[in-house]
């Protein structure tokens, strides 16, 4: 990557990603890591639901809110759903890289 580049990407990038990312790695939160997943291949999961609470006529404050309090409910269920922390942290992991390998492949096939 250029130095240009480079800056550019690091300027794309926003704290919200990052701490996606750190989420996913660290408190190996397979939600979080699905978030940083879909930002890096290109699409978003939060976007989503912003746009469908919007076309729904939702406020546009609560377009903003819910996505929060959704994703934060939601990681706060997977110790429910899956129990086995060591799995939680497997399937993270495979997410985050998974998603930065197959982006750089995706960049190199275009390139």
């Amino acid at each position: 990557m250029q130095a240009g580049a480079a800056a550019a990407f690091v300027r794309g990038v926003s704290i919200a990603v990052v701490s996606w990312f750190w989420k996913g790695l660290r408190g190996h939160s397979i939600t979080f890591a699905a978030l940083f997943a879909s930002f890096v291949i290109g699409g978003s999961f939060a976007d989503l639901i912003r746009l469908a609470l919007a076309r729904l006529g939702v406020h546009w404050l609560f377009v903003f809110v819910l996505p929060i309090l959704f994703f934060g409910w939601l990681s706060g269920q997977e110790a429910r759903w899956l129990p086995d922390e060591r799995r939680r942290k497997t399937i993270a992991r495979s997410l985050l890289f998974g998603s930065i390998a197959l982006a750089i492949a995706i960049n190199r096939i275009r390139h």
